[in-house]
């Protein structure tokens, strides 16, 4: 009776192994890039963007894994234009925020609607909840191989500072590229 109970109690236990073996794994990776100068040459530095991406595999594919989700964007010290109400005058500062988001990545069809098998590429866009703007990339590999890359642009158009400047903008994209 006790070699019967030890003999199920282990191939529970195996199956519980086994099937949590078998589930699918999640990784969160990090993009971190620098925007884009503001104004002329030299320009002023134009802040800083960083990017946590959920990416996900199959159990039948273990290593190939796959952006899903954009869950953080963090903006840090990005210049931004303020038009306050008249007589006040426009004033510049900058935006410093850790937004949480789900935005979903997809995979568009190719542009010559050839799909290539050496094809990785991710598009995303996304809103913000407290202001108006958008943020837009891709999440890709060149040439289908190597490391993974992101690139895109984010734009404000108007975000109002709680009980300071009103009307701030980005006057403009600013593009990003994380290595």
């Amino acid at each position: 009776m006790k070699r019967a109970l030890l003999i199920v109690t282990t191939s529970v236990l195996a199956s519980g192994l086994i099937g949590t073996a078998a589930d699918a794994a999640t990784q969160v990776r990090h993009f971190q890039a620098d925007l884009i100068p503001v104004g002329p040459p030299p320009g002023q530095a134009g802040g800083q963007l960083g990017l946590d991406v959920v990416f996900k595999n199959k159990p039948s594919t273990p290593r190939k894994f796959t952006p899903r989700q954009l869950i953080v964007v963090d903006i840090a010290n990005m210049p931004v234009t303020c038009r306050n109400p008249s007589g006040q005058g426009n004033m510049a500062t900058t935006l410093t925020r850790r937004i949480q988001t789900q935005a979903k990545l997809t995979n568009p069809p190719p542009p010559n609607g050839k799909p290539k098998p050496t094809r990785y590429s991710y598009k995303f866009a996304t809103g913000f909840p407290d202001f108006t703007g958008v943020l837009s990339g891709k999440v890709f590999k060149r040439q289908g191989r190597g490391k993974v890359i992101a690139n895109g642009s984010l734009t404000v158009t108007d975000l109002d500072f709680e009980g300071g400047p009103t009307d701030c903008a980005t006057e403009g994209p600013r593009g990003w590229s994380a290595p």
